[in-house]
């Protein structure tokens, strides 16, 4: 097990817990039935917000032993949770009924909830107007200002650890070794117009490549962040005409994106964009998410390409570290070594406030390089019904059916 890339957890090699097993490998013992110890190199600020990931969640091993794969289907499955699965039907929904063995059951106000599989945004939300559904994971882009107005008060939106972002291939020498192009076509994206205009849900411009709201951080931001749209422009046609390019001599490349309306929208926003201010002629690929990946993943015939990250725990190293050389999310292929250099330095800090400097400092120095273009922060967004009480808003999007309760129940 790792907390994270840099904080592996260790424990005294070859020493044998008397409840059996061996330590060489895991620092991670069971003193005793009810107790779980975990050591570490060094204090990982963010260790337990990861262990609030699904992957670190306890399961039955006498119910795996037993049933093998089909430890998870109802009647197999144990849980340590508020619930326990009632019912699985695949592709269709999940059931989950209150556990009367949970410790804290006695505050569970609901004893049943059902969570469907519905793929379509669309589908789902005229569900939830049908009265069919409480709570909705999204909300439609075309149907957002609409929802708005008739039902306000049903429309919750949130600062959301996610942000969306087009990476450059740079393995690909015109990119690698241009960094002013690369910067000439960041500062040509109308970040606000996009935020506001093409996607319209409450999503907020990005320029930094850390969200606001990451606990114990302030992200570090670009150098023209407070500049007009206009100044960036002019500043825009002066890089790209030092990189060698200009009305004479246009600059082509491709722009990748998956199947999705929502996606082609944003392309077709940014193609219109580099054209207008820099007259780069931009071709766009439309392929199946998996293709894409593969393509981007293999970096062969790849220019420029769209991609989304989440943080998956409440960290600015959530962020930071998929852009460390190595890292298997590093789909553009950064490299440089005083980036990893003070990513090392932070993950080696015992004082948490030197090591956010020195992590505002990484991010600073990548920002320079840029190596992908942040363009929007994520929200998140849900319909959620009057009957439901006790829903928080927080950025990692956690709403435990415990916690909730429904009026006039």
């Amino acid at each position: 097990m790792e907390a994270g890339r840099r904080g592996r957890v260790r424990g005294a090699l070859g020493e044998q817990h008397p409840l059996g097993g061996f330590t060489d490998q895991l620092g991670v013992v069971a003193i005793n039935p009810y107790k779980l110890q975990i050591r570490l190199q060094r204090p990982v600020p963010y260790f337990l917000s990861l262990l609030t990931h699904p992957s670190t969640f306890p399961v039955h091993r006498g119910s795996i032993e037993q049933h093998g794969d089909a430890y998870s289907h109802p009647g197999n499955l144990v849980s340590s949770g508020a619930y326990k699965l009632h019912a699985w039907e695949v592709g269709s929904y999940i059931e989950l009924v209150r556990n009367e063995h949970y410790w804290d059951n006695t505050h569970t106000a609901i004893d049943r909830v059902r969570f469907y599989v519905i793929p379509q945004p669309m589908t789902e939300l005229n569900r939830y107007r049908a009265g069919e559904l409480d709570i909705t994971q999204s909300i439609p882009t075309a149907a957002f200002a609409q929802m708005l107005k008739e039902r306000p008060d049903e429309v919750r939106t949130s600062p959301s650890l996610g942000v969306y972002y087009y990476g450059f291939n740079l393995s690909n020498p015109k990119f690698s070794r241009n960094s002013k192009l690369r910067q000439a076509l960041s500062l040509a994206i109308d970040r606000e117009a996009i935020a506001t205009n093409v996607v319209g849900r409450g999503e907020s411009p990005a320029y930094s490549w850390v969200p606001e709201g990451v606990a114990g951080y302030q992200p570090r931001r670009l150098s023209y962040t407070s500049m007009t749209q206009v100044e960036r422009n002019e500043k825009a046609r002066q890089l790209y005409r030092a990189a060698g390019f200009g009305p004479n001599k246009p600059f082509k490349l491709e722009v990748r994106y998956n199947t999705s309306n929502a996606q082609q929208r944003i392309a077709l926003a940014v193609q219109s964009m580099w054209l207008e201010a820099l007259g780069v002629e931009v071709t766009l690929v439309n392929e199946d998410l998996r293709v894409m990946l593969a393509n981007i993943g293999q970096k062969v015939g790849v220019d420029v390409f769209r991609l989304s990250w989440s943080g998956d725990y409440n960290d600015a190293h959530a962020f930071l570290s998929i852009l460390e050389s190595g890292n298997p999310s590093n789909l553009v292929g950064y490299q440089n070594p005083h980036y990893d250099s003070l990513m090392d330095r932070a993950a080696e800090q015992i004082d948490f406030k030197r090591r956010e400097i020195i992590l505002g400092e990484a991010e600073s120095v990548m920002l320079a390089d840029h190596p992908v273009i942040p363009i929007y922060f994520h929200v998140n967004k849900s319909m959620v019904s009057q009957r439901v009480e006790g829903w928080g808003d927080n950025v990692l999007n956690y709403h435990y059916s415990q916690q909730l309760s429904l009026s006039g129940q």
